[in-house]
């Protein structure tokens, strides 16, 4: 388990009605390398004290190693966000981190920067760490907002680019009033308006965006590796890939008794994987080829261990969002991640093996469901 860090409120305002920049002080320990782009695990206390931990972008660039802010909008009922929105100037909170791999490796290529609502967090700390920097690149700025209300940060953006040529930003307001004499629209809508997409796009919000950007970049002929992602989950919305949905079809057709669920942690390689599958496997008298799929969270879509997992067996990956998680109530229990996918993916409310720790990888064996009951399919690529 990582080890928890501490900091306390020094700032805290309102830019919205209902988003808060909270920025803190590092206590122990005393400072918090990172990137431009990463993101903390929150400790929190809820309502009945039990501990709730949500991930938050840092809104910061790492330029002050003492200091990071959050922007974090409330969510009624949500108790990770009504915590940070109580915090007062004082206040000290537990997380651990920085977690995440939304960073900038290129060094050339134009950035495309896509976001909705607070999803600026992650994009804005990137933009802020790249326009410090001696470049020559063009950087782009598409940011999909409700209605003026919701802007914040603009003053900002209008000094940045004004004090740097090669930086531009655009806002779109999908509901504007009749006073508004910017972008109508949504934020998609910007993505062609200079051609035919080139660079990196880095996509940063609500998860519903992020599928139609990608899908709309992706068929372009735009590469997976141009494109890196942040999600932002609105309660109770999802919508899964094109990519993501055809895949899990086709995965029903294929041969196979069982679904293995997979959660890891830092580190974990495509060798430690395999071993910890085959091991379960072994365990209640199956093999490989009696897998199916694998499954696992949709934060791991990027994780060359994954990628090479599949490469090496022959057996795909399915990803799964959060709210789809969330979704999984068929167990009293709290389930773990790889118990729930592997439910998830087979259709099926049983374990054949629940959740077993080998190493830094977590494992959970689910029968395959009949084809038509199978779960994820039947919604994949549609907004329930």
């Amino acid at each position: 388990m990582a080890e928890l860090k501490k900091a306390c409120v020094v700032a805290s305002c309102m830019r919205t009605p209902s988003v808060r920049e909270v920025t803190f002080q590092m206590l122990e320990p005393t400072t918090l390398p990172r990137r431009a782009g990463q993101y903390i695990l929150l400790h929190a206390r809820g309502p009945d004290w039990a501990v709730v931990k949500r991930a938050y972008s840092i809104a910061s660039a790492p330029h002050d190693p003492t200091r990071f802010r959050l922007c974090v909008k409330h969510i009624p009922g949500g108790p990770a966000s009504t915590y940070i929105h109580s915090l007062v100037e004082g206040s000290e909170m537990r997380f651990s981190g920085p977690w995440g791999k939304f960073v900038v490796d290129d060094e050339v290529q134009e950035l495309n920067l896509v976001a909705t609502g607070t999803g600026m967090s992650a994009v804005g700390a990137l933009l802020e760490d790249e326009l410090a920097r001696g470049r020559a690149r063009r950087v782009t700025l598409c940011w999909g907002l409700r209605n003026e209300a919701d802007v914040f940060r603009l003053h900002e953006l209008e000094a940045m680019a004004a004090a740097r040529p090669r930086f531009r930003f655009t806002l779109a307001l999908s509901r504007p009033t009749e006073g508004w004499s910017g972008f109508r629209g949504r934020v998609t809508d910007l993505l062609f308006r200079d051609g035919e997409p080139r660079g990196l796009y880095y996509l940063s919000g609500n998860g519903a965006m992020i599928a139609e950007a990608e899908e709309m970049l992706r068929s372009t002929g735009l590469s997976e590796a141009s494109i890196r992602k942040e999600v932002f989950f609105t309660p109770g919305q999802i919508r899964v890939p094109l990519s993501e949905g055809q895949k899990r079809q086709a995965n029903r057709r294929r041969p196979g008794t069982v679904v293995v669920g997979l959660g890891l942690h830092a580190g974990a390689g495509a060798e430690e994987i395999l071993a910890a599958v085959e091991t379960t496997l072994i365990s209640c008298n199956l093999r490989l080829g009696d897998v199916r799929n694998f499954a696992t969270n949709a934060a791991r879509s990027d994780e060359p261990s994954l990628h090479a997992l599949t490469r090496d067996t022959g057996v795909p990956v399915e990803f799964y969002l959060p709210p789809e998680l969330e979704r999984d109530q068929s167990c009293g229990a709290i389930p773990s991640l790889c118990e729930v996918v592997a439910r998830l993916s087979a259709g099926s409310t049983e374990l054949l093996v629940p959740k077993r720790k080998t190493g830094s990888v977590t494992v959970a064996i689910a029968a395959v469901a009949s084809p038509l009951s199978v779960g994820g399919s039947a919604h994949a690529g549609r907004t329930p």
